[in-house]
């Protein structure tokens, strides 16, 4: 065999390797392009159809608003411990978005948390756990 012959032989060799290769390359990045496209229009039909149940609650929750009439805390003085009307406003505000209406709570007293703050218990928690 002389040079011209394998040099030929190896030429085509190197060129059917490359082809061969890109080939299976371009392959694959149809396949992951195309199982993308699947998912993603999975993942679009989920989101529409969780969309339109969150409007659809959202309507029926404002049709309930309106037909619902939120009195006033009449027992703010009892409650408040040292604190103002407005601290006990907020508060009573923020357990009646809670719950949702005030026949399932009753708010008997307001005091001060004692010890760390959640934040301050995040902290401690996220530090202290094992590896």
């Amino acid at each position: 065999m002389d040079l011209a012959s394998k040099f030929t032989l190896s030429a085509s060799m190197l060129l059917t390797g490359f082809v061969i290769v890109f080939a299976v390359l371009f392959f694959l990045i149809f396949i992951i392009w195309f199982y993308g496209k699947i998912v993603t229009a999975g993942i679009n039909s989920a989101e529409k159809r969780r969309e339109k149940k969150k409007a659809a609650a959202e309507a029926k929750i404002q049709q309930e608003s309106k037909a619902e009439v939120v009195e006033p805390v009449a027992a703010a003085k009892p409650v408040a411990n040292g604190l103002s009307d407005e601290v006990v406003a907020v508060i009573s505000a923020a357990v009646y978005s809670m719950y949702g209406s005030t026949d399932k709570v009753k708010i008997k007293s307001i005091k001060k948390a004692s010890g760390r703050s959640a934040w301050a218990n995040a902290g401690v928690l996220n530090n202290t756990r094992p590896f």
